[in-house]
């Protein structure tokens, strides 16, 4: 499904507010709180040496216009070699969710994200725990090493999610997949053709 995408500066302006009180002059907030979406230790992501475009991607692992979503930033990807994209794991659709985010992002303790988000996001149906264990093997994953990097990460895990909730509140994403494309939202999935065409506008300014 193709969705138009809208210019984020009014939305800077009042999540720039909250989020750096007594900052200023408004650019220098809207530039900030952009930078803090993408700007995380932990946010897994695909970051080119030379990209000039980000976009910062908030999905679910069980949203199947994620899944779609995926294969177009795939697509995207192989396309354009200066796009970065950032993860921003915000499971919606309960515990199975947030099971399935958490060891996404500890799975790049051994370097296997890209395999493994990957791998969840072309699991057929709905998840569970065997879904998940297959997911890992396809991605290679030690599975558990995979469980001795959650517990000893998790603190900073369940933060980043908070983080990322909060991010998807104050730009007021109703569901998944959201995405920020350089001072563009995009609320809801978006198609090769009007991906490329969003990165081009970033890139005109």
């Amino acid at each position: 499904m193709k969705r138009a995408a809208r210019a984020l500066a009014p939305l800077f302006a009042l999540a720039a507010g909250l989020l750096l009180a007594g900052a200023s002059p408004a650019a220098d907030q809207g530039a900030a709180f952009r930078a803090s979406l993408a700007e995380a230790p932990l946010a897994p992501g695909v970051k080119p040496k030379a990209y000039d475009v980000t976009i910062v991607l908030y999905f679910d692992y069980q949203c199947a216009y994620c899944k779609k979503q995926h294969l177009s930033l795939m697509d995207l990807l192989q396309r354009d070699p200066k796009v970065r994209v950032v993860y921003r794991d915000w499971p919606v659709f309960g515990a199975v969710s947030q099971r399935a985010a958490r060891l996404a992002i500890a799975s790049q303790f051994q370097g296997r994200h890209a395999a493994f988000h990957d791998a969840l996001m072309r699991t057929q149906g709905k998840l569970d725990d065997a879904a998940l264990k297959a997911a890992a093997r396809t991605a290679k994953v030690d599975w558990e090493r995979l469980q001795a990097d959650l517990a000893a990460n998790g603190a900073k895990i369940d933060a980043l999610m908070r983080q990322t909730q909060s991010q998807a509140a104050q730009l007021q994403l109703e569901g998944t997949p959201g995405m920020v494309v350089g001072s563009y939202i995009v609320p809801g999935a978006m198609n090769i053709t009007g991906l490329m065409d969003v990165v081009k506008r970033v890139r005109a300014g």
